[in-house]
């Protein structure tokens, strides 16, 4: 049992039981009581708990992973009720539909990019044309003014 104010090397040895929660009530409160207090051992308590939570969140996304490989492979080997071949064939097909509408999606995006490019290169090239017939004619014009000016 600890005793007294908690030291920074107390907490550091008390950061993982209480991040599992096993420390007491009244250990509990005195760990969380010097973190509200040392900015030190906070910042030390996220980082740790960022980890951690990172660590348990793979774990469970492996986990799942598994589960379903586990399912999957149990399917093809037709060792699955009815009810779960069911589940199974209609998660599939509403992932092929999901496949199918992403590929459309996607292709019509590209469609539509390419058309936008295309316009948008014809745009140039006739506004290009347009800024060149004008300084064609601005500048025969001068030049006629100018021809004319001279006689």
């Amino acid at each position: 049992m600890l005793k007294g104010n908690l030291t920074c090397e107390n907490i550091s040895r008390l950061i993982l039981p209480y991040i599992d929660d096993k420390l007491s009530d009244s250990q509990r409160n005195r760990v969380a009581l010097h973190l509200r207090n040392c900015p030190f051992c906070m910042e030390k308590y996220r980082i740790i708990k960022s980890l951690f939570d990172k660590i348990k969140q793979k774990n469970i996304q492996r986990a799942k992973k598994f589960q379903q490989y586990c399912l999957l492979s149990a399917y093809s080997d037709n060792e699955v009720s009815d009810n779960t071949r069911d589940n199974i064939e209609a998660s599939l097909a509403l992932s092929c539909e999901l496949v199918q509408r992403t590929l459309k999606i996607n292709t019509l995006k590209k469609l539509l990019n390419t058309t936008f490019e295309r316009q948008f290169e014809n745009l140039n090239l006739n506004l290009e044309k347009k800024v060149i017939e004008r300084y064609k004619n601005e500048s025969l014009t001068s030049k006629l003014k100018m021809l004319f000016k001279k006689h």
